[in-house]
């Protein structure tokens, strides 16, 4: 069996993935470390959104990874944390194969063996909540690897900890994963645990990627004040450059789970936060900004009220009916 380490790879979901990075897969090159605060470049070094996808006539594949902290979460399972996920693409359509289970920070997983010989396309997501510090994809010695690149420009998604993919079972099923199987688009994930304050050095970073689209869902982790103080600047600084100029950048609102839940004084704090992001957008629209929209909450889990772990962050069937929402919504508005 041969391996292959991260030199040999073209992961996806990395911002400038050419720069210099002290770990592979950490989703922002070092050049940012001083733009952003400390606590959210620590999140940053988080693998979330990071794949790997090739193709291969292999009979048997092994995974070998090690993860930096050995996160624990009691909300969340390891599997999602700092596990992987293998999916094969067959007609068209995405199938998921299997997981590599987290045993410790050295973890190694075959998640293939004793299949019939044929060029088959892969795709291998990283661990969401913890840092990959290496990553080896162990392969059959007669067998072939080619990376597969993404042509379209990227999806980039800046968020709170849903986005960044709590809390999944595991990391094929954290929403942007599922839209890069659905949409074939690139999907750069920067969700920042407890961390998405609509911050203008974020907005920076993301004018630096010639994107197709900009998606800001923050309203986790900011209050009306913030929103008031923080939409418009962060819009701004999205469009300072003149690739950025006239891309869609989507605001999704926060999610209200239960319009008749108990919590009345929550409810009524979510519809706040929810009707003013609404007024800083049209009154970004009305100064002249083009290409802003807004995706509504209504319908996006369900009224059910059985899509979250904890009433706030989504299990796996809550990022199944968001990514749906999404994906429905994004056709509706025409913008890819």
């Amino acid at each position: 069996m041969k391996f292959f380490d991260p030199k040999s790879f073209k992961a996806q979901g990395l911002v400038k993935p050419t720069l210099d990075r002290k770990h592979p897969f950490q989703r922002l090159p070092q050049k940012y470390k001083k733009t952003v605060r400390g606590e959210l470049w620590d999140l940053s070094e988080n693998s979330a959104g990071v794949c790997i996808p090739f193709s291969s006539n292999t009979r048997k594949l092994t995974v070998k990874w090690s993860v930096k902290n050995d996160m624990r979460m009691n909300h969340m399972t390891d599997a999602g944390i700092k596990g992987v996920d293998l999916y094969e693409k067959r007609n068209k359509n995405w199938f998921y194969v299997g997981t590599g289970l987290p045993d410790g920070r050295e973890n190694e997983e075959i998640l293939l063996k004793n299949i019939k010989k044929k060029q088959r396309e892969y795709c291998l997501f990283l661990p969401l909540y913890d840092t990959t510090v290496n990553l080896q994809i162990g392969l059959d010695d007669d067998s072939s690897f080619e990376n597969i690149i993404k042509k379209a420009k990227p999806l980039v998604f800046y968020g709170t900890s849903i986005s960044q993919g709590g809390c999944a079972s595991r990391p094929g099923l954290a929403h942007t994963n599922i839209i890069f199987r659905e949409l074939g688009y690139e999907c750069v994930n920067l969700g920042f645990s407890g961390n998405g304050h609509l911050e203008k050095p974020i907005g920076t970073i993301m004018s630096d990627i010639d994107a197709s689209l900009y998606v800001i869902e923050c309203m986790y982790n900011v209050d009306k004040n913030m929103i008031r103080e923080k939409t418009t600047p962060l819009i701004k600084s999205i469009r300072a450059k003149p690739q950025t100029k006239n891309t869609p950048i989507v605001f999704m609102e926060q999610v209200i789970i239960d319009n008749d839940h108990i919590n009345k004084n929550f409810i009524s704090s979510v519809v706040g936060k929810n009707e003013e992001l609404n007024k800083q957008v049209q009154e970004s629209i009305l100064g002249g900004e083009k290409n802003l929209f807004i995706i509504k909450h209504n319908g996006a889990i369900d009224k059910d009220s059985e899509a979250t772990v904890d009433g706030i962050h989504f299990n796996d069937l809550g990022f199944q009916r968001y990514a749906k929402h999404f994906i429905k919504n994004i056709r509706k508005l025409s913008i890819l």
